[in-house]
């Protein structure tokens, strides 16, 4: 059941993504929902589900939106496995991880982007595209998170009953 609500969201990201939320920006930036969504979904169900999600949603924004197939779907992997390795040690309570972990890969998925498209042969201005663009989508990304975060967290965690003591 988990892998169908999966694939729907992904694809209904992407079609959201490709279609509405490009034309959509805040200070003339376009929230990544793709990253958001691999944070989250890695958050709350592990590594393993993190790295898949992730490859997918990378591999599909590579063959629309990218000049180079595999680069988003590379970095993707690596985001959702490494968050992921981290659902089991953090609170799932807490809101303040999604916000966080976020901001931090979204920085790190710019940073990697860069040094895979500079070595690549595609040059980009980073000082300027890093005041520009990444400070803001950092901010507005995380912000973004929490409200994926509480409604996807009432979609994948089960509730548990527990009797006895504390």
């Amino acid at each position: 059941m988990d892998f169908f609500i999966m694939a729907l969201i992904i694809v209904v990201n992407f079609i959201l993504q490709s279609t509405i939320f490009s034309h959509i920006s805040i200070f003339g930036i376009v929230p990544n929902t793709g990253l958001i969504i691999i944070v989250v979904i890695a958050l709350l169900r592990g590594r393993r589900t993190g790295g898949i999600v992730g490859l997918l949603v990378g591999l599909l924004q590579d063959i629309i939106f990218s000049p180079v197939i595999g680069v988003n779907g590379f970095i993707y992997f690596f985001v959702g496995y490494f968050v992921g390795m981290a659902e089991d040690k953090l609170s799932k309570d807490n809101l303040l991880i999604p916000f966080i972990m976020t901001a931090g890969t979204t920085i790190a998925y710019h940073l990697l982007y860069y040094i895979f498209m500079y070595f690549l042969g595609y040059g980009l201005n980073f000082s300027i595209f890093f005041k520009d663009v990444v400070i803001l989508e950092t901010l507005c990304n995380s912000l973004i998170s929490i409200l994926i975060y509480k409604w996807f967290s009432k979609v994948f965690i089960v509730p548990s009953i527990r009797f006895g003591r504390r």
